[in-house]
């Protein structure tokens, strides 16, 4: 089948809503795919109004999809950077990647270093809501969080995409694992995922709570900042890590450098939408080397809420908004191509 020139692209419209354009096909440049997108994961990131589009990416939102390989542009030679150890993309390969923009469409292009193979049987739905995740979650909780051995882990918003991977892999990895959530649903879910206790932080004192389990928390993974940072600071162990990837409780908080010193606490955090291709290349060859195999055996996998199609992106986002999905919402782009034996 010929490739079209013209496909079917969702943007923001400037009202808080989106619309369904046609937009040129993209062309692939040196050390880049284009992939025939078969469904796209969401993001908080995509909300229209929910982030500023960083300087010269595309208005088409979605940072992660799954798609079929079309076109690979070779590197030329002239990069300084080391050749990937992660397989080269083929026309025809059914793969997942990571983006900075451009998934709510038909095709779009990616970096050759944010490309992988789709791993074991997960169908395309399941593996477009695995890049942002796994790149997330391997990058903060197990590199940044310093995850080599098995320790006392908490993990707030735990039934959001980010979230809900975490708890599986850090029960995979044999820690025990705590973790807050807003419903009575989601704490169910983190449960029955892996989590040792779900707290709801509105509600509980958690981090009292999970002193009086434990010694307290050896890593906390937060996505929520502001709202929850004194209490991190509080449920800390001794030699205790807070890592922290994101604001949705607010980024702007006070710190007792005192209780820093005191328990001799490390405070870090990241994004992936800043680094390099060179940077997204080691995060990817670990996830590829280490991360996809028990994604491959169903030890960690993406937990889907439900799909839509593309042209019903504003009710996907409308329902990201609230405070009911527990895992990964998808678009699907390809819907013939989405059934999980397609």
């Amino acid at each position: 089948m010929s490739r079209p020139d013209t496909m079917r692209a969702v943007i923001p419209d400037g009202s808080g809503a989106t619309a369904v354009v046609e937009r040129p096909v993209p062309r692939p440049g040196r050390d880049e795919v284009l992939i025939r997108v078969v469904a796209a994961g969401l993001n908080r990131a995509d909300l229209c109004g929910g982030r500023a589009f960083p300087a010269g990416a595309t208005d088409v939102p979605g940072l992660e999809v799954s798609g079929i390989v079309e076109e690979v542009v070779p590197d030329d030679g002239l990069s300084l950077a080391p050749p990937l150890a992660t397989p080269v993309p083929t026309p025809g390969d059914r793969v997942c990647a990571l983006l900075t923009g451009g998934g709510y469409a038909e095709y779009v292009v990616a970096p050759r270093s944010c490309v992988l193979p789709v791993p074991g049987d997960l169908d395309m739905v399941e593996a477009a809501a695995l890049p942002q995740a796994a790149f997330t979650v391997w990058d903060n909780l197990v590199v940044r969080g310093d995850l080599e051995r098995p320790k006392s882990v908490l993990i707030h918003a735990a039934a959001g995409g980010i979230g809900s991977f975490a708890v599986q892999l850090a029960r995979a990895l044999g820690c025990r694992v705590f973790a807050t959530a807003g419903t009575a649903a989601k704490r169910a879910a983190c449960e029955a995922l892996g989590a040792e206790r779900a707290f709801d932080h509105r509600t509980e004192d958690w981090a009292s709570e999970i002193h009086a389990q434990s010694a307290g928390a050896d890593l906390v993974l937060d996505p929520v900042g502001a709202s929850h940072f004194r209490s991190n600071l509080r449920v800390l162990a001794d030699e205790g890590r807070l890592v922290s990837i994101g604001f949705l409780g607010g980024s702007i908080a006070e710190l007792d450098l005192r209780a820093m010193v005191r328990k001799r606490l490390t405070l870090t955090g990241s994004t992936l939408r800043d680094r390099n291709a060179v940077q997204m290349g080691l995060i990817a060859e670990a996830v590829f080397a280490r991360l996809w195999p028990r994604i491959a055996r169903r030890e960690v996998e993406p937990i889907i809420h439900t799909t839509f199609p593309l042209a019903e992106a504003d009710a996907a986002h409308a329902l990201l908004a609230g405070d009911t999905v527990i895992g990964k919402l998808v678009l699907e782009v390809d819907r013939a191509l989405c059934a999980p034996d397609a």
